[in-house]
């Protein structure tokens, strides 16, 4: 068998999926795929990088948007597609605040805030919208996963899936206002 990142990968999530986060270990992972820890070495430095890889995988719709995603259609798709894919995964939430994604490669980072840049967002002001985003993504993940799927207190009976899609919305809904604010004191 050859040993590829993407086979690393997809064993590294059958282990967190089977024994959880703590599990994954380089030597562990190794015995898995049926080589020494050091092989994993020439695809990944550290365990780190299998994390951040790991982190990665979750990110299955678009990679990057088209000229016909509006803003609010680009974050909140991606917001519920990652919510999704994280819940998918024991420990997913874990990863992600683990994560230390590198999207400057490429110009990748400017590709992925661009409707919000084309929106009138400056790149600062965009880069915080998404980082909101994703912060409310791992957070709402972090709290489902550690509470069975429940979202505390769970005496309020909310469902997770309505809670969640009213929070992603409230939020752009906030950061829609907050543009058409700078647009009025701009034209004004």
């Amino acid at each position: 068998m050859r040993l590829t990142r993407n086979k690393v990968v997809a064993e590294a999530r059958m282990l967190v999926n089977e024994a959880g986060l703590d599990a994954l270990t380089t030597r562990a992972l190794g015995e898995r795929l049926g080589v020494k820890g050091p092989a994993l070495y020439r695809h990944f430095r550290n365990k780190q990088e299998i994390i951040d890889a790991l982190a990665a995988s979750f990110f299955t719709g678009p990679r990057e948007p088209t000229r016909e995603d509006s803003w609010q259609g680009w974050l909140e798709a991606r917001a519920f597609d990652t919510r999704r894919q994280i819940l998918a995964c024991r420990d997913g939430a874990r990863i992600m605040a683990m994560a230390k994604p590198n999207l400057s490669e490429g110009g990748r980072l400017v590709r992925l805030l661009e409707p919000l840049t084309r929106a009138g967002f400056s790149e600062a002001e965009a880069l915080l919208a998404s980082h909101i985003i994703g912060r409310l993504v791992i957070g709402w993940t972090l709290s489902e996963q550690e509470n069975d799927g429940v979202i505390p207190p769970a005496s309020a009976g909310i469902d997770a899936e309505m809670g969640f899609e009213y929070a992603v919305r409230s939020v752009i809904a906030g950061l829609e206002v907050r543009l058409i604010a700078r647009r009025m004191t701009a034209s004004g």
